[in-house]
């Protein structure tokens, strides 16, 4: 009995023995198999990466920053970049305050268009060609924006200023031009909205009942020294809209006077002036400067 019994202990021992070695066996077959995924996900993350092409790589590298594209040779308008920015800088140089804002609006517009007029190129509004190289070039009296006048004070003034200063008016530059179809007057005003201070004033031709001058806000558009109406020459024109333009009075090819009437409707429409100030307008008003017919 006792005999059974011992052999019995003894199996039991035998037993455990082998069942404990075998769970630390597995115990350390596990941490092995984690230590070896360890150092593996390490080999992956510490560890360069050959590419298809041979060459090593980081994940950890920066990644290169594309070049800025090169300026173009065309700007219009409607068109947005830092070269947009550097023609409104270019223009500010040149006596313009234009919003540095890589916008090619309206306000650009103008003012390259008035750049062009100033410089004896072709007044389109877009920067190219000889445009382009005049902006590049340093300033000159003769070409410069220059957006101040002498301010003309008598006892009409105020009443014409307050007229124009009752209003919100819109302009691209420090001019502003009302014209009066009743009074058959043409005012021209130096300042900003709500502040504008009488410069000159003079006489004008409006359009008759049967071609009658535009009414409303318009912006001075493009210039030129003269141009042909059957027989009549007409100079020193500048754009309203369209084909209305404010002009000299008629003269014939040799320069003669054909008709000088002012004061009263005798025009096909547009705004007609002594030869003067036709010029002082062509000369001094600034393009996209506003206007207002009533």
């Amino acid at each position: 009995m006792r005999r059974v019994l011992l052999i019995a202990i003894i199996g039991l021992i035998i037993v455990f023995t082998f069942s404990a070695c075998s769970n630390l066996a597995d115990i350390g077959s596990a941490f092995a198999h984690n230590l070896s995924s360890s150092k593996d996900k390490s080999s992956k993350k510490d560890n360069p990466q050959v590419n298809k092409s041979g060459n090593v790589s980081s994940s950890d590298e920066k990644k290169s920053t594309p070049a800025p594209p090169p300026p173009r040779d065309v700007l219009k308008s409607g068109e947005k970049g830092d070269d947009v920015k550097d023609i409104q800088k270019k223009l500010n140089k040149f006596g313009y305050t234009v919003d540095e804002d890589g916008d090619f609006g309206e306000q650009t517009v103008y003012a390259v268009m008035d750049f062009q007029h100033r410089h004896g190129l072709t007044t389109d509004g877009i920067v190219k060609g000889s445009t382009l190289d005049d902006l590049k070039k340093d300033p000159t009296a003769d070409v410069m924006y220059q957006p101040t006048a002498a301010v003309v004070s008598n006892a009409n003034s105020a009443n014409i200023e307050s007229i124009v200063n009752q209003v919100d008016t819109q302009s691209y530059t420090n001019y502003y031009v009302m014209v009066n179809i009743a009074q058959q007057m043409v005012y021209i005003f130096n300042g900003t909205n709500r502040n504008w201070k009488l410069i000159d004033s003079f006489q004008c031709a409006s359009g008759t009942g049967g071609t009658p001058t535009v009414l409303g806000h318009f912006f001075i558009g493009i210039k030129g020294p003269e141009f042909k109406s059957g027989e009549a020459i007409l100079k020193y024109y500048t754009q309203i809209q369209g084909n209305y333009l404010f002009h000299s009075v008629l003269f014939d090819k040799n320069g003669n006077l054909l008709d000088g009437t002012l004061g009263k409707s005798a025009s096909h429409g547009c705004v007609r002036l002594a030869l003067e100030n036709a010029k002082y307008i062509y000369d001094n008003v600034p393009i996209g400067s506003g206007i207002w017919i009533q």
